[in-house]
């Protein structure tokens, strides 16, 4: 006897696993549900302890963040850190637009590959950190062989230096390349004017009144108009006027592998946790060289990103991601994200308030048969398969609490990506938020 198909979640359009369409959680949008957010927060020392930056990095760890300038890779004992750069011979010297660049440079579409095809060891520096003598190449890559050996790209350097070259304590490249920068506080406009059909929302539960109306944005209360605040406002370049930020988002990021062999900014994706608008969906163009874009995972392959700076419509560079990131979020908004710290260092930003679906799945203290992964997670709590290979049709987004229907609209939305294998950024963001609603379901409305 066959046994009885279980019913589907009843907070969630859900789809069977394997196939090829998802259709998403509408979430209601109310206060009650945000706190219920707000809840689920992590404290400062989950996220330190799962790899988040909660604080600026001081000197010391900006220091040990630094890379030989030839090789790559990082030392281990001070001395070798704070050595002096070593002198590079007439034999070694080549142009600088030559030079593989570790910490700043224009990005190489024709060198990047787009497989994860090279050991990481190797042609690419790894992350673990080095010793002893540097062993690097004297040119660049083309057609994906050293122009200076011969070899493939990704053997090992074919000189020999007797230590590394390590920038200086105090080089204000490495200084700005890992700053990491808090969100910025929200300062509506000095006239003070509120956004025509938008109400203002309290953000405590005891200012909350009976029948008050809100759309997943908030705003901030006009501050005093004192002429020191107005000074630190000139002073602080990252707060916005615009005084209306969402009050939760789901957010992910692909990320390619630098030259120097660090995780780099390659795609941004916001979603509004509420409705599932797509509020940022873009490549981003690296500022500093890259040895492949990880397209295995990324889905992000070389001719994309060229064709996207080509036509204008990748985001050019980590600062100007995270800035129009900064015009979406406050300080009170409640990111979703899975596995996030990666993401968060990918955009050097440090927020206070993070619900991490990868995090918070262990509460239950039952270890999961598969593993935490978004996709295992989704298919044991959710029943949905997400990250399965080829193109997937994106379904419509239905009311909570529906359950298996056909939605009346279907999402439109044009991927920055070409039609890859890899991991597409709306899904997983998209997956994340729809992991967190399971979550929240849980939890009591009173």
């Amino acid at each position: 006897m066959a046994h009885p198909t279980p019913p589907p979640l009843s907070s969630h359009g859900v789809t069977e696993p394997n196939t090829t369409q998802i259709t998403w959680s509408c979430i209601p949008i109310s206060l009650a549900y945000w706190e219920k957010l707000q809840l689920l927060c992590h404290s400062e020392k989950e996220l330190k302890r799962e790899g988040y930056v909660i604080k600026p990095l001081d000197a010391a760890q900006i220091r040990s963040k630094a890379r030989c300038m030839r090789c790559g890779k990082r030392t281990k004992g001070r001395a070798n850190l704070y050595s002096k750069p070593v002198s590079v011979s007439a034999a070694d010297a080549v142009n600088e637009h030559e030079r593989p660049q570790h910490l700043t440079g224009d990005v190489n579409t024709e060198d990047a590959i787009d497989e994860e095809s090279l050991s990481l060891s190797h042609g690419v520096p790894n992350k673990k950190q080095a010793s002893g003598k540097c062993s690097y190449h004297t040119s660049f890559v083309q057609n994906k062989v050293f122009t200076c050996c011969g070899q493939h790209m990704s053997t090992a350097g074919c000189t020999v230096a007797p230590e590394h070259t390590m920038p200086r304590p105090d080089d204000p490249v490495l200084q700005e390349y890992w700053q990491y920068h808090p969100t910025p506080p929200i300062i509506p406009p000095s006239s003070g004017t509120p956004d025509p059909g938008r109400n203002s929302v309290p953000s405590t539960r005891g200012s909350r009144k009976r029948g008050s109306s809100w759309d997943g944005r908030q705003q901030q209360r006009q501050p005093p108009s004192t002429g020191r605040q107005n000074n630190n406002h000139r002073q602080h370049h990252e707060v916005y006027h615009n005084p209306h930020r969402f009050h939760a988002i789901a957010l992910d990021c692909e990320m390619g592998v630098a030259a120097n062999g660090d995780m780099e900014l390659i795609r941004l994706t916001v979603v509004d946790f509420f409705s599932g608008a797509v509020l940022l969906d873009s490549l981003v163009a690296p500022s500093v060289a890259m040895a492949h874009y990880n397209t295995r995972f990324s889905g992000v392959t070389a001719r994309d990103m060229r064709e996207a700076m080509k036509a204008r419509t990748a985001i050019f560079g980590r600062d100007r991601a995270r800035e129009l990131l900064f015009r979406l979020v406050g300080p009170d908004t409640v990111v979703v994200v899975h596995g996030g710290s990666g993401d968060f260092s990918a955009l050097r930003w440090i927020h206070p308030r993070i619900v991490d679906t990868y995090i918070l799945d262990a509460y239950t203290g039952v270890k999961v048969n598969g593993g935490r992964s978004l996709q295992n997670l989704c298919k044991v709590r959710l029943g949905i398969a997400v990250q399965v290979s080829g193109p997937q049709t994106r379904g419509g987004v239905v009311a909570a609490g529906a359950g298996r229907v056909q939605s009346q609209a279907h999402q439109t939305h044009t991927h920055p990506k070409g039609k890859g294998t890899g991991h597409d950024s709306y899904e997983d963001a998209m997956a994340a938020r729809e992991l967190l609603a399971y979550w929240a379901s849980h939890i009591p409305d009173d």
